[in-house]
């Protein structure tokens, strides 16, 4: 990443994390050797706070996730309901819960039935943990929507809300902007809604079998076998664009 920005790119770091804070996320990169910025992290935690605030800050809203996404939440002002008053709330937001248990999930699904709005952080199923899989938000949220019968609304990736929380960051044309990824649903859909090159690399989580797989609508318009292909890929596209 250093390289990157030496080589005169503006970066931003766009995640389904819902959990930590843009900070806490930058100082467990440096943990990793990563020096990242809070300004280049975009989380799907961060845009759900920030969407909250501007659409919902006069409303009762229920969080079902992290005691920091609540606290986050809480911190702009919002009243957040209690699992005990949460049956009541106007706004339901679903987010990964390490704590989650029958009285969270049941007390989301009713207020949801009762006509909430509902949102969820992110779509993603889990998340590895040791030898086996953690449910995540989209999976607590499925949960709650088929106890209810209604779907969320999601504001991580590859939502709208994400993609204008990139645009606001970066601050150029949409045909500047490359959006590099390892998941087509997620990554490519979200260049897409952006209106941004797209870039799959498969040396992560897709592998060649699975992109032949691909829908459609999350081909990628440039796919790269590793993403030590990327710099110069990247040279390519600067001259180009």
């Amino acid at each position: 990443m250093t390289a990157l920005r030496q080589m005169g790119y503006q970066l931003v770091l766009c995640t389904q994390e819902n959990q930590l804070s843009d900070r806490d996320i930058a100082k467990r990169l440096e943990t990793l050797g990563l020096l990242v910025s809070q300004e280049e992290i975009v989380s799907a935690g961060t845009v759900a706070v920030e969407f909250l605030a501007a659409v919902y800050r006069e409303s009762r809203i229920y969080v079902m996730g992290s005691n920091t996404l609540r606290k986050r939440v809480a911190q702009t002002g919002i009243k957040v309901l209690s699992d005990q008053e949460g049956y009541s709330a106007e706004v339901v937001l679903i987010g990964t819960d390490p704590d989650v248990n029958l009285t969270r999930l049941s007390t989301a699904a009713e207020a949801v039935r009762r006509g909430a709005k509902f949102y969820v952080t992110n779509l993603d199923r889990g998340y590895p943990l040791e030898n086996r899989i953690i449910p995540s938000a989209g999976s607590l949220a499925l949960a709650v929507a088929f106890t209810a019968g209604r779907r969320p609304l999601v504001l991580g990736k590859p939502s709208q809300t994400m993609a204008n929380a990139i645009r606001n960051r970066l601050l150029l044309p949409a045909d500047s902007i490359a959006v590099i990824g390892d998941q087509p649903a997620q990554d490519m859909r979200l260049g897409r809604v952006l209106g941004a090159t797209t870039v799959l690399v498969l040396s992560g989580i897709t592998t060649p079998d699975m992109y032949e797989r691909t829908r459609l609508v999350s081909k990628p318009d440039v796919v790269l076998p590793s993403i030590r292909e990327l710099p110069c890929w990247l040279d390519q596209f600067r001259q180009t664009h």
